[in-house]
């Protein structure tokens, strides 16, 4: 599992995924690979959320390590279980191991394995014995290992044991099948109480050895110290010059060490220099005459200057603590951060990226800054997303919105949040500043931003989305639509030029306050929804889920007439909003679990039978929906081939897109015809759906060329579409990250996996020849 964000290790995990922490001169990742490895464990699915592109640009497919990497990039945070449910598919029907790609830890998983087979439980955690339990969540066995009960995060008066859980487990396909698919659901949180309520086998086992998560600065420091002296085994990497002391190449004269070191190659060391003990030098790194070094941590290009003082400090990449600076226990000094002559950071002072501590001062306090790292970028679903207060803080929102106010009248909406609404105020300070009106609406999700934005008919809306500590920008268009490539592409250059709009005091514009209300949007999103026929039957449907999509998703189905009920039961189906109010998932009357690609197959077919004839669908939409069309001889248009032909009918037909609007339409189609939803899905095709995505290492689009001409086709909009036999496969390259995106239909899963293996193969082996061509052509340039 390596999606984590690593918030509390800031500012050491700022600009990287916390998995990508480096340790001893590797990712911390890299070191979980290898305690895999080193128990026979080589084929691995690795979960991916934050900043995905940076793991797989440093793994690949794993070939370097011995081991099979298969990458799985929520694009949206589903909970540890959730996630872990996204690889299902690579997973199979065999019991697997489940582990923290940013722990760091030499656990005897064998003896877990063991135990977990001997007992036959649907699953098994790994404990340990931890001095300081009261940050994590204890686990109370009985002797013979069956789980009692858990307690998360206790005070001391709840310490009955100081057996801790790690977060490795050991899991049956039985236990995952608790797991819902598509939706947020964690281990802790919901899957093991939910298996204790049931009375399923669930296990604790204790294992010997070391195990820290990693948690914050401190403890990543007590790592380092650990791997130095020994209690944790991991490979140093670097040969043994001298009894605790591991150096790429000899120790100049004039250097005091004090054992045990690791230095790397390129290091600099000064005579007069006393560094160690615990000391770790990475490369490039340099420490400066007459400066004393414990107990601390330099990272690739930092620098202690001259008659400086480091004891229990953590200098990341490229930063400098000059002459005469003094760094206690606790400070870090971020990427590119400085600490100028004769400094002095007391206890537990960090300094974000690019900080300076200026010269001769005292420094008491952390010095922060919630600015963007670099240039907004649209994703592959049209948002701009990243952390709170490190990749989006107020003054990107202020600059967007200075763009977005040269346009005129600016929708602007956001969640509930503190941290949506401060963005939300920033973004209305840029509308303003630039001339434009800004046009405040209280909808409380982005579908029903988008909706504002169609009602009044604006230029641009801005939809401001918090959950998790991360942040979604969606910007929709007078149609209520996604903005296009193009003028994403428009945005993305003017915020790279960094050139803003201002207008003089008289010309500024007031906040206005568009009247829009939840109940306004909920009648007329169900009256668009019905069919114009008599309803014969009430439907009775659950809206499973919690927060502002959830509310909005009850609140049109009741105004369809709906008896709405708060969870599935069996005899009624269940449907579930996510992605903003865009996904619509659901649970037939059977409980049987039905994804969005067969909802909007059902739409599509409700659509044709209502004689509307034509559909418009995104470019990855089913090919189920093409079978559907053509048995009323109708017609599919898709967004990326079709222009603006597609992008109108798209608009004017919301139920493909929203899923309030196409449950709504799913229950009036149920209350016309007296059919359960179990019977209209019976009418369409059932195709299957495998997805991959193929970390590339060379340009995407010469392999997206290759692919084409290999398939003898010309792409059409976005990406590549096969057809082969009964089955179609989709290739599309990627915004945010150097991967393509492989996803293969058939009318039976084998079939689909078979396809996508396939042509994933084929993609991978594109690229590395593709590579090499361009390796062998770089001399001649």
């Amino acid at each position: 599992m390596a999606g984590g964000e690593g918030t509390r290790l800031r500012p050491l995990s700022l600009g990287r995924p916390k998995p990508m922490t480096p340790l001893l001169g590797r990712p911390v990742m890299e070191h979980i690979i290898r305690l895999l490895k080193s128990h026979g464990i080589t084929d691995i699915c690795v979960t991916l959320c934050y900043q995905p592109q940076s793991v797989m640009d440093a793994f690949g497919s794993g070939e370097a390590l011995g081991v099979q990497l298969t990458y799985f990039v929520e694009e949206e945070p589903l909970g540890t279980a959730g996630s872990v449910k996204n690889c299902m598919s690579q997973l199979g029907r065999e019991d697997f191991l489940v582990i923290s790609g940013d722990c760091v830890c030499d656990l005897d998983l064998g003896a877990l394995f063991r135990f977990h087979t001997d007992r036959g439980a649907a699953a098994t955690l790994a404990l340990y014995r931890h001095p300081n339990p009261l940050e994590y969540g204890l686990v109370l066995t009985d002797r013979e290992g069956r789980v009692e009960r858990f307690v998360e995060k206790p005070s001391w008066g709840q310490v009955v044991t100081n057996l801790v859980n790690t977060g490795i487990y050991i899991l049956s396909p039985q236990a995952m099948d608790r797991v819902p698919e598509g939706q947020v659901c964690d281990f802790g949180r919901d899957l093991f109480p939910a298996l204790l309520r049931e009375g399923a086998l669930l296990c604790g086992r204790p294992l010997e050895g070391y195990w820290c998560d990693m948690g914050d600065c401190g403890a990543y420091l007590n790592c380092v110290c650990d791997a130095l002296s020994g209690r944790v085994k991991l490979d140093l990497g670097l040969p043994r010059q001298a009894p605790g002391i591991w150096a790429a190449q000899p120790v100049p004269e004039g250097v005091a060490l004090v054992p045990p070191c690791w230095i790397d190659e390129g290091v600099k060391l000064a005579p007069g220099s006393l560094i160690g003990p615990h000391v770790v030098l990475e490369k490039g790194s340099a420490i400066e005459e007459r400066t004393m070094v414990q107990r601390s941590v330099l990272l690739e290009g930092a620098c202690a200057g001259p008659r400086s003082t480091l004891y229990g400090a953590v200098l990341c990449r490229d930063a400098a603590a000059r002459k005469g600076t003094v760094l206690n226990e606790g400070v870090v000094l971020g990427e590119n951060a400085l600490a100028e002559d004769g400094a002095v950071l007391l206890e537990k002072v960090k300094l974000w990226p690019g900080q300076t501590a200026p010269a001769n001062c005292r420094l008491a306090r952390s010095v922060t800054s919630g600015s963007q790292k670099g240039a907004l970028r649209f994703g592959d679903l049209g948002t701009i997303q990243g952390a709170l207060g490190e990749d989006l803080g107020p003054e990107a929102l202020l600059a967007l919105g200075s763009i977005l106010g040269a346009e005129g009248a600016v929708g602007l909406g956001c969640t509930g949040t503190p941290g949506a609404q401060m963005l939300l105020q920033a973004a209305a300070a840029g509308v303003s500043a630039a001339g434009g009106r800004p046009l405040l609406h209280p909808l409380p999700t982005p579908v029903q931003g988008a909706w504002a934005a169609a009602q009044g008919e604006l230029p641009v809306a801005l939809f401001i989305q918090e959950e998790g500590g991360m942040v979604y920008l969606h910007l929709f268009d007078r149609q209520g639509l996604p903005l296009g490539r193009a003028r994403e592409r428009k945005l993305e250059h003017a915020l790279l030029q960094g050139e803003y709009r201002r207008v003089r005091g008289r010309q500024v514009e007031a906040p206005e306050r568009l009247d829009l209300s939840a109940q306004r949007w909920a009648l007329e999103t169900a009256s668009r929804a019905a069919l114009g026929r008599r309803v014969l039957h009430r439907v009775t449907a659950a809206v499973e889920g919690a927060g502002p999509e959830a509310q909005a998703l009850r609140e049109v189905l009741a105004a369809m007439g709906c008896r709405v009920e708060n969870q599935w039961r069996p005899g009624i189906p269940a449907f579930q909003a996510g992605r903003g109010g865009f996904r619509l998932t659901a649970r037939d009357e059977r409980g049987e679990r039905l994804d969005s690609g067969q909802l909007l197959t059902l739409v599509c077919l409700i659509e044709m039978e209502n004689g509307g004839g034509r559909v418009a669908v995104p470019a990855d939409g089913s090919a189920a929906v093409d079978l559907v069309a053509a048995g009323y001889n109708g017609t599919v248009l898709r967004l990326d081939r079709d222009g603006t032909e597609a992008r109108d009918l798209y608009a004017s037909l919301p139920w493909l897109r929203e899923a309030p609007s196409a449950a709504a339409r799913i229950c009036a189609r149920m209350g016309v015809s007296g059919q359960k939803l179990e019977t209209l899905l019976s009418k369409t095709p059932r195709f299957h759906m495998w997805k991959k995505e193929v970390p590339l290492t060379a340009d995407r689009g010469q392999v997206m060329q290759a692919l084409a001409r290999e398939q003898s086709r010309r792409p059409e909009g976005d990406g590549l579409r096969v057809r082969t036999g009964s089955g179609w496969v989709y290739l599309v390259p990627l915004a945010r990250r150097a991967s393509l995106r492989v996803m293969a239909e058939g009318p039976d899963l084998e079939l689909a996996a078979e396809l996508c293996d396939f042509y994933a193969g084929r993609a991978a082996a594109l690229d590395r020849a593709v590579s090499r061509q361009n390796s062998q052509e770089q001399p001649e340039r």
